[in-house]
C-alpha cells in the first residue's frame, strides 16, 4: 500500500508534527503568572481611558450550552482588542445570585 505522505513535497522542519498542548500549556501558563504578564498589562494601562464591558453570571439561568462559550469567547476578543488598542480593559467576570463568579 503507497503510503501518501511519501508523495508530497513537504518542508523538512525540526518541529514537531503534534503540539503536544496538553503537556506544554501547564509550562507556558505558569511561566506566564511567574512574569506577572497580565498585572503587567493592566498596570501599564491604568491611567489610560477605561473600557467595562459588563458580563453577567456565566451560567445563572440554564445549563452550559455552546452558546455559553461562544459568548465567552466573544467578550474575551472584545476585550484582547481594547487592549491591544491601547484602552485600560480589566476583565471583571460576572457574579450569580451566590455570589459566586
Amino acid at each position: 500500500m503507497m503510503n501518501y505522505k511519501d508523495t508530497l513535497n513537504l518542508p523538512q522542519t525540526g518541529f514537531p508534527m503534534k503540539a503536544d498542548l496538553v503537556k506544554r500549556e501547564p509550562q507556558r501558563l505558569q511561566a506566564w503568572e511567574q512574569a506577572g504578564l497580565y498585572d503587567r498589562i493592566i498596570e501599564s494601562r491604568r491611567d489610560r481611558e477605561v473600557f467595562l464591558l459588563h458580563d453577567g453570571p456565566p451560567f445563572a439561568n440554564g445549563d452550559v450550552h455552546i452558546g455559553t462559550a461562544g459568548n465567552k469567547i466573544l467578550k474575551d476578543f472584545i476585550l484582547k482588542f481594547q487592549t491591544l488598542k491601547g484602552t485600560h480593559a480589566p476583565y471583571v467576570p460576572g457574579w450569580d445570585c451566590h455570589g459566586l463568579p
